[in-house]
């Protein structure tokens, strides 16, 4: 096998384990909602550019008080931007993990077909040496099938 990107194990048990803390994370963040694609269009998008200014808008409100309608809501506004506080390193280190989880299980996915490829070509070449290694050989063979072109009916 030429490509050998990665060389790992993980056992059930840390899977599991793994599995267990995700899922006790996720319940600690109670509060997580699941937003639909309109939804998220609807909304406006805050990139990394704006939040100093959310930051400011916070500490003028925290500063100012008096200058805010009686209709806006002081606390919630402050309850947002603390979460904000909380939420973001958090979010960073999770989309680290599921970067690097990604990159793993592209490049491992990647070493597996390598390998299927060489063993498929070793089946392929000893089909008719070994028996039943031919019906191996054909199932193998149905995910290189090409589906038939399509006639255009100009």
């Amino acid at each position: 096998m030429a490509q050998n990107l990665v060389s790992a194990t993980l056992s059930a048990e840390t899977a599991e384990l793994v599995k267990q803390d995700l899922a006790s994370a996720k319940s600690k963040l109670d509060f997580l909602i699941t937003l639909q694609g309109q939804d998220i269009l609807s909304l406006i998008k805050v990139g990394n550019t704006f939040l100093p200014f959310i930051e400011k808008a916070y500490q003028a409100a925290l500063d100012h008080p008096e200058i805010l309608p009686g209709v806006f809501d002081k606390n919630e506004f402050a309850r947002d931007c603390e979460l904000i506080k909380s939420i973001r390193p958090i979010l960073n280190q999770i989309n680290e993990l599921a970067d690097s989880l990604q990159n793993t299980f592209f490049a491992v996915t990647s070493d597996a077909m390598v390998g299927a490829l060489e063993v498929y070509s070793a089946v392929k070449q000893n089909r008719d040496k070994v028996p039943g290694l031919n019906v191996v050989a054909d199932e193998m063979a149905v995910f290189f099938k090409k589906a038939p072109k399509k006639v255009s009916a100009n």
